[in-house]
């Protein structure tokens, strides 16, 4: 038996699997220099972010936080 729950964790993860599929169209050029590596940490930070933007327009007070990518 499936719950709301597990349809909003499905859902949410197909919509940050269509923003990361995004994300990786738009950075592509920089894999094609040898930068993929940084783009994968790169990638990670700004699906953070994105999901924090979102709880912050939902009213949730928190600050952003990033982790330092290792450039």
């Amino acid at each position: 038996m499936t719950t709301d729950t597990d349809l909003e964790d499905n859902e949410f993860d197909k919509i940050i699997g269509q923003y990361r599929l995004k994300l990786n169209g738009l950075m592509h050029p920089l894999r094609l220099y040898g930068q993929g590596y940084y783009v994968d940490g790169a990638i990670d930070e700004l699906v953070s972010l994105a999901v924090q933007m979102h709880l912050r327009l939902s009213g949730v007070d928190i600050p952003y936080e990033v982790n330092s990518l290792h450039w």
